[in-house]
Parts: structure tokens; C-alpha cells; sequence
């Protein structure tokens, strides 16, 4: 059993003002309680919320401190796969096809198909997210929050 902790996760936890900051609150301490198992994250996952986070907090450097500690520092929750321990092509071949496929309302991200290709191969069945996108592949936390 794992969880892969997504961008918005971690941008709710950081940043207090983001609409998701309660909820990823009570998540975390389910996360800590080890309800889901091992605890993974991306290193896209790391960039994209570092970058939206400073965009966010119009550069806080508070915010970025805090945010540079959850991945890599005091506060670290996650043990970081990197992009590079998949199949690209796999990658590609997902991306190319959600981003064709007309039922898929909005396409998914490079970095999304990236990671539901980490999770597959590192048998990570969960994912902390508020995206619904991600439904069709992972089983998404918090589910009373789809949407």
C-alpha cells in the first residue's frame, strides 16, 4: 500500500490562503498516521509546486522555505521517484492518448501522465490530490472532496 502526494496536496499544506490548506491539514495527519502506506512524491511534483507556490505567495520567501522543507528539508513527508525511473515512451504513449481521447473533459499534464506511470511501476494505488482527473487511475484522497 502507497500514496503518491500530488502539487495540490502540497500547495494546500503550504500555502494557508489556498482554497485545499484545511483539507490538507486533516490529511496529513492521516498521511503521518501511516493510513495509506508508504509515502511518495515526484520530483515534477517537487518543481510544479515550488513554482506555483512562489507564484502564488508572490514569492514569499517564507512560503518557499517552508515549501523547500516539505520535499527536501525538516518537514520532509515523502520519499521523491524521479521522472527518469520510467518509460518515456509509456509517458508519451498516455499523454497522446488523453490528450485525444474527446470524453476526457481537461486533458491531462505531461507531468500527470508522468506520474500515473510512476505509480504504476512503483505499485502506488492511492494519490493525494483534489484533481478528478486522476480518478481513472488512481483511487484519490480525500474521495469525499471529488471535485
Amino acid at each position: 500500500m502507497a500514496i503518491l502526494l500530488d502539487t495540490g496536496f502540497y500547495a494546500g499544506l503550504i500555502h494557508p490562503k489556498d482554497e485545499h490548506h484545511q483539507d490538507s491539514i486533516s490529511l496529513l495527519d492521516q498521511i503521518k498516521d501511516g493510513l495509506y502506506g508508504q509515502v511518495y512524491t515526484s520530483n515534477y511534483i517537487m518543481t510544479e509546486t515550488a513554482t506555483l507556490c512562489s507564484i502564488r505567495s508572490e514569492r514569499n520567501p517564507r512560503v518557499l522555505a517552508t515549501c523547500q522543507d516539505y520535499f527536501i528539508g525538516t518537514l520532509k513527508l515523502a520519499i521523491i521517484i524521479y521522472a527518469r525511473d520510467v518509460n518515456d515512451k509509456e509517458t508519451w504513449e498516455l499523454f497522446q492518448k488523453t490528450s485525444q481521447d474527446a470524453s476526457i473533459k481537461k486533458p491531462l499534464s505531461f507531468i500527470d501522465c508522468t506520474n500515473i506511470i510512476l505509480a504504476k511501476h512503483y505499485q502506488i494505488e492511492y494519490i493525494a490530490s483534489f484533481d478528478p482527473h486522476f480518478d481513472a487511475w488512481l483511487t484519490r484522497i480525500p474521495s469525499s472532496l471529488h471535485g
